[in-house]
């Protein structure tokens, strides 16, 4: 074992790691970033927080590096955070209860039980349930929409089984999702769970909002807020619906008008990131000086929050190599977009894309132009 920090506590860990399933204990350094972006998050919602209690359920804890993190850094103004540890690995159950040890945090309780039947036992208890497993989030949703408070609670999931929601494994994303995927664009391999959370939810008559949404390294993140009433659980899934991408546009077609042929989906069409949350955790992640990669995927997101209507990005290596153009700039091709009228950003998740209200004749036009008056 070593001892490392991590935002601000101490972590005892193993020393020769996989990153596997083969690990007695799970700890990956690489999420470092996932968990910045995490606590930025929920620290942006509780800036405005009027419950006394804040209870964040991490049912799946491993080393206990999430769940005490969000112990130690979160604050609510309006009273105290408490934070459930849960892991049904008795291994990691032994050494978070050492980092709370070495923490000396009496905030946080560590439970030794299966993820599902520790959100079972607490219906409708914890303002927070963060599902970080190794794959898919699916076994445990079910458990933790049930969970949570049914208003403003807020259901936060990693997914890395990216290859099923983006495409690669067409089969099992049906299987595990009851959805048909598109590959070629990452984003919506968040639509597509979003998509899912919120059918599952639905039958309880609770409607989800997502409020920060990202594709990063080999996981999807997304955080949704549990909204009451069978209105509000109808209103979030006239947001589902159907793509299929032709000449490189998506073409949309809403779920009540029913599937057809050539479409993917279910995937979720509204907003995937709230501006204003991801202005507010952009300021706790400088205020606070969390990592660099934080920082850059946050900024990146709110710059591609102000084109919240619009779904997924046009890849500018792909369509040049489709008509036979070189590839500008994506900063000048951006500019060139905006002085003529439109809406255009980078995205945080593909570093050949641009998010733009324009068409795709409007990017090639763009591309034309550049290649045109800088020939040499």
């Amino acid at each position: 074992m070593e001892i490392i920090r991590e935002g601000q506590i101490k972590l005892k860990v193993p020393k020769n790691r996989s990153l596997s399933k083969k690990d007695k204990i799970f700890y990956n350094p690489v999420m470092e970033a996932n968990r910045d972006i995490s606590i930025a998050v929920v620290q942006g919602l509780l800036s405005d927080y009027k419950r006394e209690d804040f209870i964040v359920c991490d049912p799946l804890g491993g080393s206990g590096v999430r769940g005490l993190r969000y112990a130690k850094e979160l604050i609510n103004p309006s009273g105290r955070v408490k934070v459930i540890i849960g892991d049904i690995n008795p291994n990691a159950i032994k050494l978070a209860m050492e980092n709370l040890k070495i923490n000396d945090m009496e905030n946080v309780e560590i439970i030794h039980k299966d993820a599902n039947i520790l959100l079972s036992e607490n219906f409708r208890t914890f303002n927070m349930v963060d599902l970080d497993p190794f794959g898919s989030p699916n076994p445990y949703i079910d458990s933790a929409i049930r969970s949570c408070i049914t208003k403003n609670g807020l259901l936060s999931m990693t997914a890395t089984d990216t290859a099923v929601l983006y495409g690669t494994y067409r089969k099992t994303c049906i299987r595990n999702y009851d959805a048909i995927p598109i590959s070629g664009d990452k984003e919506l391999a968040i639509r597509l769970l979003i998509g899912y959370a919120i059918r599952m939810a639905s039958k309880y008559d609770i409607g989800l909002k997502p409020i920060f949404s990202h594709f990063t390294d080999h996981y999807v993140r997304t955080f949704l807020i549990t909204e009451r009433g069978a209105k509000k659980a109808d209103n979030s899934l006239k947001k589902l619906g159907y793509i299929r991408v032709e000449n490189e546009e998506k073409i949309i077609k809403l779920r009540e008008k029913g599937f057809e042929r050539g479409f993917g989906g279910v995937f979720y069409l509204g907003s995937i990131n709230d501006r204003d949350i991801v202005k507010s955790s952009l300021k706790v992640v400088e205020d606070r000086n969390y990592s660099e990669r934080s920082k850059k995927i946050i900024k990146e997101i709110y710059e591609e929050s102000a084109l919240s209507d619009v779904i997924g990005c046009y890849d500018i290596h792909k369509i040049c190599s489709n008509i036979k153009e070189l590839a500008p700039p994506i900063h000048e091709l951006i500019n060139r977009l905006k002085e003529q009228g439109f809406k255009a950003s980078r995205t945080h998740y593909n570093p050949n894309g641009i998010k733009t209200d324009g068409k795709v004749i409007d990017v090639i036009n763009c591309i034309r132009e550049y290649n045109e008056n800088n020939k040499y």
